[in-house]
């Protein structure tokens, strides 16, 4: 006896599911892994946008993937630690660290000016100011309004450092 296979085509939107379940399957994809954007998935199975958030949306109501907002998908469960390349704002914060830590900027010493680190990092205007917002945020630096940000004292930085 033979069994008859689905009747019609599978729509797009399950044949890119099922891929991304194999790669869970088979280890290229890992707990806590940020998935391919949705553009690059699209690319991958030459599918529109709306086809990969379909698909997208079917993995994360079976609980494979989730969603954080502005950031990306990643493969479950949510308390995995992630797994993902650094933002190049992330990248140019953890520079600045780097250069801090090693005493390169002392505390209460101006850092350079938005203009000076996105030639020396080679990123925009808008990745130089979230990486100092990244910063002050963590307690590296603050910035004083119309003069300058500045290196914070070594008792405000992060108990990692």
């Amino acid at each position: 006896m033979t069994r008859r296979g689905p009747r019609g085509p599978v729509p797009i939107y399950k044949v890119i599911a099922d891929a991304i379940k194999a790669d869970i399957d088979s280890g290229t994809l890992k707990a806590g892994q940020a998935l391919p954007t949705e553009a690059e998935l699209g690319e991958i199975h030459n599918a529109s946008r709306l086809t990969v958030r379909k698909a997208l949306s079917m993995l994360r109501e079976e609980g494979v993937i989730y969603t954080v907002r502005a950031e990306g998908s990643y493969v479950g469960p949510e308390d995995a630690p992630k797994i993902r390349e650094a933002w190049p704002f992330e990248q140019v914060a953890a520079a600045i660290v780097e250069g801090i830590t090693k005493g390169g900027y002392e505390p209460d010493e101006v850092l350079p000016s938005e203009t000076e680190m996105m030639a020396e990092y080679g990123v925009a205007k808008k990745t130089v100011r979230a990486a100092v917002a990244l910063l002050r945020e963590q307690g590296w630096v603050y910035t004083v309004p119309a003069i300058g940000t500045f290196v914070s004292q070594r008792d405000k930085w992060p108990a990692s450092a």
